[in-house]
């Protein structure tokens, strides 16, 4: 095996340098998505020569509720983008009139996103089937739960 240098070999991945690949699956269903997230790589000068006065490039801050939702599989059937899957995309939600399946209109506030993530069936979003998996306010805690709905109210 000829020897390449350590961040040639972090870097490489099926999108090409400069990727990690991350796979989510959501509870019972056989659904998985990967996602492609840009990797800054980070080297230190090993002369005064080769350093620079650039300053350091900037990152956009990660949420805690935007990594509880990739390690959870949340992005399996949630988008961000506006684009619904086999959930509603949280692009837009918080906030929002939600035509329920019941006929009932509601608004996304906070109480409508926590009962959302513990007791999914309670308020089935119409053209949604109810197939979100349950037990999230038993396995999370309050601390997570509030990270994933200040996630949410995040996306607009």
């Amino acid at each position: 095996m000829t020897s390449q240098p350590e961040e040639e070999l972090a870097s490489e991945s099926a999108f090409g340098k400069g990727y990690w690949l991350f796979f989510g699956f959501s509870g019972g269903l056989f659904a998985a998505i990967a996602i492609a997230i840009p990797m800054v790589l980070i080297t230190s000068a090993s002369s005064p020569q080769q350093a620079t006065n650039s300053p350091p490039p900037t990152v956009a801050p990660v949420l805690p509720g935007e990594g509880l939702a990739v390690e959870l599989g949340c992005v399996a059937c949630h988008t961000t983008d506006g684009t619904d899957l086999v959930g509603p995309t949280w692009a837009g939600l918080a906030g929002s009139d939600r035509l329920l399946d019941s006929g009932e209109t509601v608004v996304a506030d906070d109480p409508y996103l926590l009962r959302s993530i513990i007791d999914p069936p309670a308020q089935v979003v119409a053209g949604f089937n109810p197939i979100m998996p349950t037990g999230y306010g038993d396995r999370l805690t309050v601390e997570e739960i509030s990270d994933l709905i200040d996630y949410i109210k995040s996306l607009g």
